[in-house]
């Protein structure tokens, strides 16, 4: 939601949340409506109670990405591993027979599943439905001389169209299609005969699209593939059709019994359906065309008889036999034997998931598209016919969007992941893979998706907004074990943050979104923190120690860090919050830097640098590249390494300092926000600091969220529990009377030092790691974004660096030093 204005100088946005009693309330009427189709005839809360206790507290809406196993399938699955002893399948021993048994057994199953036999289809297990693609490209008889041709639909996954490569490679004419054009193209077919009477080998032609387009949850119709034999098959050309199935049988049934109007290649990954096994999928290929299909390479168990030294070599007679390269996946093969059984127990007939899901996302597509801001406009953009929501045959359980604000300006995808995740909120967002269908509707061509990675956006990135222009979006999509509960959730969730239903008030008196109070509190320095390694637990100054102010930020703050032997990269507290737990602090009369941890003996090393044995070279600190020494010492590395289980080394910045704004990621901060005045010999500096050299976190502050945390509805069921100060990681924290005071400053004098202040302090969810334990909540940053949240960025902190010229030497703090805020410099 947008920000309103408050008197205490804070931003506020009103809140939507829904009681529980209310929740129960649509649930009832919900269910009522969709008596013959929502949860297999009331057993869907025990089913997610008793089969998926990973979804405790979660909720998860990345189904299309992969949906999760359950927990029978699991049990059953180690307690055959534990029972039965199975063998590489390319032997004769009793072990090895076995595996080949069950393999078959499978093999067999996949075929009843889709409704065929082993006389229609043959089942060549791949890696992933990418490895059965790939395969069925090499595998197809392209034709050089005759120019095949290769298809493929617009909203086409990149596994379908990275096989133009080969066809290319192989002589094939490449262009993708649009539905419209394809349909056209049936409509028109090609007239070509055979003129001279003479019975020639046609060209083979190729038709690749899929049953569900991964990004939109759009359907095509299965009958394409009927409608291709019949309207563009002639003596010359021969159309084979290719389905990638993959996102489609995540909740729907494909039957393949009529061979004569079924595909010739079908693709799929068995997590999509089943959670588990990941490392396993299938290329189905109809057995009628083993006489045109091609083999080069060979490998492993697939050749009948082979010499080494003459270019001789006889495959096996099987398609499987023949295409299944080295040792198959039988241990997760045997995997799927038990995940069949239990979908089977659970949801009985796939038509029962269908209805199911289409329940589900048909009531949260209507919920989305009712969601308005106070000013009527639409808060969702939705990528899809809306039309074919309630219709199964045409839309699958996705939605894939992007936000509005109420001013018409796009919602950043990372703004809405980083929110979702801190709330256990699992969506997925980018492009989905789908290029195709990610310009068609982000309405993007290809001169600027080409633009853009030209300016450093990959699909992976956090850049979701470039020239006004959404460079992906968000996707949510529903499996069989998504629940009424999962949906109000996420309602709720936008609702909460997204929805403005409020006018905001008038902006013009107002700096950045926040009221200008007229008195400013006299306040003093609670505690000065420094954190010596990055990302770990620092420590508080002594009380009557002055603590030292250098040129790029308090002695010893951030001079050192841990990198990862792998990667040579900066390690994070943000991908391993252990990290925490590790605390450093300075002696610096003994001249020791002393390192604790649970469980582990405390580790003292020597401040010197002349006391240690140094390696030299660049290290990867969040895309910068910096100059280190990085530690030899084994007894050193070693404590680390073990306690965090990760193979890692410290490094200790040298003496050559960062300039301040030559890195920084926030755009409120920039360059140009050093005063000139600090210019050439004075220009402030960084350490191993991510913005600033100082950030200044206010008490009182801290406890106005921790207030709002425990008054929040949710936790006045569930006891909250206060988020410690030093999870703000500031290292100047001040004590005054008015929270939020600190956000109108633009100059701090401190004692006799003068501070200027850079901008407010963007938060990321690093926020909600406690630093006592070391684990993972949703607070502060849920309840920060909800009132301190301005165009995307949720602001708490303020970034400054110090004024030598301004200031009086020594240039030192110490706590209950005076603290005095300016608005402006010239008020000094």
């Amino acid at each position: 939601m947008s920000p309103t204005l408050t008197q205490n100088g804070s931003f506020s946005i009103p809140g939507v949340s829904i009681a529980s009693e209310r929740s129960r309330t649509e649930k009832t009427h919900f269910v009522s409506q969709n008596l013959k189709t929502y949860g297999y005839s009331g057993k869907i809360d025990k089913i997610r109670e008793q089969e998926y206790p990973q979804l405790k507290d979660q909720v998860y809406l990345d189904h299309a990405g992969a949906t999760t196993y359950a927990s029978s399938q699991i049990q059953r699955f180690t307690k055959d591993l534990t029972s039965n002893l199975y063998g590489n399948p390319h032997s004769q021993n009793p072990s090895s027979k076995l595996s080949s048994t069950r393999v078959e057994r499978v093999r067999n199953r996949i075929l009843k599943y889709f409704e065929v036999s082993g006389n229609d289809y043959t089942v060549i297990f791949t890696q992933n439905a990418t490895a059965a693609i790939k395969l069925a490209g090499e595998m197809f008889p392209w034709s050089k001389e005759q120019k095949s041709r290769f298809l493929y639909l617009r909203e086409a996954h990149t596994s379908l169209v990275g096989l133009r490569a080969s066809a290319s490679a192989s002589g094939a004419v490449c262009k993708p299609i649009s539905q419209e054009g394809l349909e056209e193209m049936f409509q028109s077919p090609s007239t070509q005969g055979n003129e001279d009477g003479i019975l020639e080998e046609p060209v083979y032609n190729l038709l690749a699209y899929p049953a569900q387009c991964n990004f939109s949850g759009s359907r095509f119709p299965l009958e394409w593939t009927r409608t291709a034999y019949t309207h563009l098959n002639t003596e010359k050309e021969n159309w084979k059709i290719l389905l990638d199935a993959s996102s489609y049988l995540t909740s729907s049934q494909l039957s393949l019994h009529n061979t004569q109007e079924s595909p010739d290649f079908v693709s799929l990954s068995f997590y999509k359906l089943f959670g588990f096994p990941t490392g396993l999928g299938a290329l189905l290929v109809k057995s009628e065309l083993a006489p045109l299909l091609t083999k080069t390479y060979f490998g492993g168990g697939t050749v009948s008889g082979v010499t080494y030294d003459h270019d001789w070599q006889v495959f096996r007679g099987s398609l499987s036999g023949k295409y299944e390269d080295g040792t198959i996946n039988f241990l997760d093969i045997i995997a799927l034997d038990h995940a069949l059984d239990v979908a089977e127990e659970l949801y009985g007939d796939v038509y029962h998931i269908t209805q199911h899901t289409n329940a589900l996302i048909t009531y949260m597509y209507k919920q989305m598209t009712s969601l308005k801001h106070w000013n009527g406009a639409p808060v969702c953009a939705i990528f899809s016919n809306g039309e074919h929501y309630g219709d199964p045959s045409k839309q699958g359980p996705i939605i894939n969007f992007n936000l509005k604000r109420a001013n018409g300006d796009w919602v950043g995808y990372t703004e809405i992941e980083r929110l979702a995740t801190a709330s256990s909120i699992h969506v997925r967002t980018g492009g989905f893979c789908n290029p195709g269908a990610m310009q068609r509707w982000l309405n993007l061509s290809s001169e600027e998706v080409q633009e853009n990675l030209s300016a450093g956006h990959v699909c992976w990135d956090d850049k979701d907004i470039i020239g006004g222009k959404p460079t992906g979006s968000i996707r949510i999509s529903l499996g069989a074990m998504s629940t009424f509960e999962d949906v109000i959730v996420w309602i709720n969730f936008l609702k909460e943050f997204f929805v403005n239903d409020i006018e905001p008030n008038n902006y013009s008196n107002s700096k950045d979104g926040y009221d200008l109070i007229e008195s400013l509190s006299e306040t003093t320095l609670d505690s000065v923190c420094v954190y010596p390694i990055k990302s770990c637990h620092g420590f508080h100054v002594p009380t009557n120690v002055a603590w030292p102010i250098t040129p790029s930020g308090l002695k010893y703050d951030h001079e050192w860090m841990l990198v990862n032997n792998d990667d040579g990269s900066a390690m994070s507290m943000k991908r391993i919050t252990k990290m925490a737990l590790i605390r450093a602090s300075i002696e610096e009369e003994a001249g020791y830097l002393v390192v604790t941890a649970p469980n582990k003996p405390s580790l003292r090393i020597p401040l010197a640098e002349d006391s240690h044995d140094f390696a030299y070279s660049r290290s990867n600190v969040f895309g910068e590249l910096l100059e280190v020494q990085h530690y030899k010492s084994q007894s050193i590395n070693e404590w680390f390494s073990t306690f965090l289980e990760i193979p890692c080394h410290l490094a200790r910045q040298l003496t050559i300092r960062r300039s301040l704004g030559s890195h920084l990621t926030d755009n409120a901060i920039t360059p140009n926000s050093v005063p000139s005045a600090l210019n050439g010999s004075k220009q402030a500096s960084l350490s191993l600091q991510n913005e600033s050299p100082y950030l200044l976190i206010s008490q009182v502050s801290v406890d106005d969220v921790n207030d709002r945390i425990s008054q929040s509805e949710i936790n006045q069921e569930k006891k909250s529990v206060p988020v410690f100060t030093d999870a703000y990681r500031g290292n100047i924290v001040i004590r005054g009377r008015n929270p939020y005071e600190e956000d109108q400053w633009e100059v701090i004098k401190i004692g006799t030092q003068v501070f200027k202040i850079l901008g407010s302090c963007r938060r990321c969810n690093m926020l909600c790691v406690n630093p006592e334990t070391g684990r993972k909540t949703k607070e502060p940053y849920v309840t920060l974004a909800k009132y301190r949240r301005i165009e995307g960025k949720i602001l708490f902190g303020r970034h400054m660096y110090h004024c030598p010229e301004l200031s009086q030497a020594p240039f030192v703090l110490r706590e209950n030093d005076p603290v005095k805020g300016y608005r402006h410099l010239d008020d000094l």
